[in-house]
């Protein structure tokens, strides 16, 4: 994984090295001399992001890595027992953007539970994902609206399914995995329980 300081290195990385982060074939292609490529790239990439070589090499062994290495939500289930609960949960299939229609956080308040959302993982932390689903700020996916999928497993740029469940009085958004169908969040189950 990437950290969110080293994302424009990342990016440029991944042009001049001319990769695709869903392709391994676009990694693959350079195996045999990727040594060689591997610390050119890096040079360049010390002037002109000013960091240092080992950090440049750092930023491209963990893109090679999340490019060739399969993501483990996706592997085939090979005669084990399988997870408890359904496939598709937290998958981006069945899901839509959010209606243009809802462009505030006020707006959004007013339709909560909103559910089977598309969002953008932003960034992984101890606690949880910020997820990205189409308004101003991100929303926070806790730990714990995880469901059987494994925090590690989120990668940063990678589309989930999500259901928008509660916004709290500062405007902070919490989410839930798509199929999991937890209830409206904290604050707003009882003002919406009050309100009728």
């Amino acid at each position: 994984m990437v950290h969110p300081e080293s994302y424009d290195l990342a990016r440029w990385l991944l042009k001049e090295l001319r990769w695709t982060l869903n392709d391994a074939t676009s990694v693959k292609k350079d195996i045999d001399a990727k040594d060689e490529i591997w610390k050119a790239t890096s040079k360049k990439a010390c002037k002109k992001f000013d960091v240092s070589e080992d950090r440049a090499l750092s930023v491209i062994e963990h893109l090679f890595f999340s490019i060739t290495s399969p993501d483990p939500r996706t592997r085939k289930n090979s005669g084990a027992a399988s997870t408890s609960g359904p496939s598709n949960i937290g998958s981006a299939a069945g899901c839509a953007a959010l209606s243009s229609n809802i462009s505030t956080v006020d707006k959004l308040r007013d339709i909560l539970p909103h559910r089977n959302v598309i969002g953008t993982v932003r960034n992984v932390v101890d606690f949880g994902a910020f997820v990205d689903f189409g308004l101003e700020c991100d929303g926070l996916l806790h730990r714990s609206k995880l469901g059987p999928i494994n925090l590690g497993s989120l990668l940063v740029g990678q589309d989930i399914g999500v259901d928008i469940l509660g916004v709290s009085n500062d405007n902070k958004i919490s989410l839930g995995l798509a199929g999991l169908n937890f209830p409206v969040d904290g604050a707003d189950a009882k003002k919406r329980n009050f309100s009728g």
